[in-house]
């Protein structure tokens, strides 16, 4: 099982061009305290509990966006999010070559009445998963608006992967 937090995209896996050649650092990840399991892996299918916006132990973004939240933070808070499964699938799921692709993204957001931009607060997160794997980080999605998450927090993701095999 790989255990590396260096987050290099993978040329191999895509079939257009990746938007970014950089590295990118991954956070370390987030454990939780609670009982479950932030990753399951089935029949080479791995499944990320919901991330929030968890930076060193402490949330990045309290609040509702609309209110509090601004769109902009929100949009970064699904990044953290998404950065956030992905440290876990390379902890626990064989590393992120074993990525064959990304499946599915559910995307909470916590919002004020009024506010209507929760499709495009997802779309930070989708983009960074199709950034890093290329197609094979596109993905179905479902976005939705609710009143509250845990722990106050704006954005929550859940991501479903493929993997290429069973992670030792």
């Amino acid at each position: 099982m790989k255990n590396n937090d260096q987050l290099v995209p993978n040329s191999s896996k895509t079939t257009g061009p990746v938007a970014s050649r950089r590295e990118w650092k991954l956070p370390p990840p987030e454990p939780t305290v609670f009982a479950y399991e932030p990753i399951t892996v089935h029949e080479r299918i791995a499944y990320i509990a919901g991330q929030i916006p968890k930076h060193q132990g402490k949330l990045a973004y309290c609040g509702l966006v609309g209110s509090g939240v601004s769109f902009e933070e929100a949009k970064a808070a699904a990044q953290i999010c998404a950065e956030q499964a992905l440290a876990w699938l390379n902890r626990s799921a064989g590393g992120l070559d074993n990525i064959e692709r990304i499946l599915r993204l559910k995307c909470f957001v916590a919002h004020a009445e009024g506010f209507t931009q929760i499709s495009e607060v997802a779309d930070a997160a989708s983009i960074l998963l199709v950034e890093y794997f290329g197609d094979a980080g596109r993905h179905s999605r479902s976005v939705i608006g609710v009143r509250s998450l845990p722990r106050n927090a704006p954005v929550l993701v859940e991501i479903t992967a493929a993997l290429c095999s069973e992670p030792t």
